[in-house]
């Protein structure tokens, strides 16, 4: 069979179209490849830092406490202290801190809590008198129909506080926001940028 015979019958089945194909992939592969190599190997110029644009709100207040139970938890670099207060809106203040030795820990916390001339601050059935100012993040409001009361989580950008719990005792929605905005000295628009509602019947 002659090349010229050959050609015909590609050109009567319509396959002559088909020869290049296998030229070009082989070409694309390798031009292609250096084309990645090339753009892969050039240098951009990234910031170090990822530059998140966060909004937060400062909260000041002060509030009697009775620390009615402490919980330490030491783990390699930090302890989470939790304290759970009775005569008080505040119910639960969580601590992270990066310290495990006990009087260090004391003494970081009883600075944050305001009241650093006294280092007994995690002793059970203490009364405190808590100033504290904290960077808000965001502030979540279970308000809970039945049960009567609407508990708050207040999750704080500060360094060791990370978190705020609060019940409130009412259930009425303007209620609610009228406590947060006063217990917690945010404004209106802070409020309303900063708290989210969740209705549990």
């Amino acid at each position: 069979m002659s090349l010229s015979q050959l050609l015909q019958k590609l050109h009567s089945s319509k396959l002559e179209y088909l020869l290049p194909l296998p030229l070009l992939l082989v070409a694309f592969g390798i031009g292609g490849e250096s084309l990645t190599n090339l753009l892969l190997s050039r240098s951009y110029t990234t910031p170090d830092k990822l530059h998140a644009d966060t909004h937060t709100a400062k909260v000041k207040f002060v509030t009697n406490v009775l620390v009615t139970e402490v919980e330490i938890e030491k783990e390699q670099e930090f302890t989470e202290v939790e304290l759970q207060t009775a005569n008080s809106v505040l119910k639960k203040l969580i601590f992270k801190v990066p310290a495990t030795e006990l009087n260090s820990l004391k003494t970081i916390i009883a600075q944050e809590m305001g009241v650093s001339g006294e280092v007994n601050t995690l002793q059970a059935d203490r009364q405190i008198q808590m100033k504290s100012a904290v960077q808000v993040l965001g502030i979540l409001a279970e308000i809970e129909k039945k049960r009567g009361f609407t508990k708050v989580e207040v999750n704080t950008a500060n360094s060791i506080l990370k978190k705020l719990e609060f019940e409130f005792p009412v259930t009425e929605l303007n209620s609610v926001k009228a406590m947060i905005t006063q217990e917690l000295g945010l404004s209106r628009e802070d409020a309303r940028m900063f708290v989210s509602y969740r209705i549990k019947n």
